[in-house]
């Protein structure tokens, strides 16, 4: 999503957004791209944990279905994120704080707490790694496929309507 400020920067998607292509088609291609790359990336490291510590990730079609509800919520939440910033200088404060703050009352940094307050419970379903954080959860303890669909369309969900709240806010900078 980087490339995104960084095409601002130099000049380029201004350049894109003059052309009759609409804005959100060019913002889609960008997530596209991020989508397939971090999926990719993804399988890597599932492959190579169970190759290298013999990590058991539960079945294989679970492993992938936990794996795309992650890719597309991070990812949607990627490009409404980068859509708040001006300049690729002010995307590290601002993602990294962003995202660590999600990331807390999602219940990323709770995971092995024991007694944690059940309203971080309830916080976690407000955000798109608490959704994750259950797919994964039960990806790995054997779940069957069926059973993820309910965090996979509520990540698919939350993705979608991420990335087409930071399209409008990117459509209006460039208006």
């Amino acid at each position: 999503m980087m490339s995104i400020l960084n095409e601002q920067e130099e000049g380029t998607l201004p350049r894109l957004f003059t052309t009759p292509t609409d804005r959100t088609a060019i913002l889609a291609g960008k997530f596209l791209a991020v989508l397939i790359t971090v999926f990719i990336q993804g399988c890597v490291l599932l492959i190579a944990g169970r190759l290298a510590f013999r990590a058991n990730w539960g079945q294989p079609l679970s492993m992938l279905l936990a794996l795309l509800g992650q890719v597309i919520g991070a990812t949607g939440l990627g490009v409404f994120l980068i859509s708040l910033v001006k300049t690729s200088k002010q995307a590290g404060p601002i993602l990294g704080g962003g995202l660590s703050a999600i990331g807390m009352l999602s219940g990323l940094f709770t995971v092995a707490v024991p007694n944690i307050p059940s309203f971080f419970n309830t916080i976690s379903l407000f955000t798109p790694q608490g959704w994750v954080l259950r797919g994964w959860k039960l990806a790995i303890n054997g779940s069957s496929p069926s059973e993820l669909l309910l965090p996979l369309a509520v990540t698919l969900g939350m993705g979608l309507v991420m990335f087409f709240i930071g399209a409008a806010l990117f459509r209006r900078r460039f208006a």
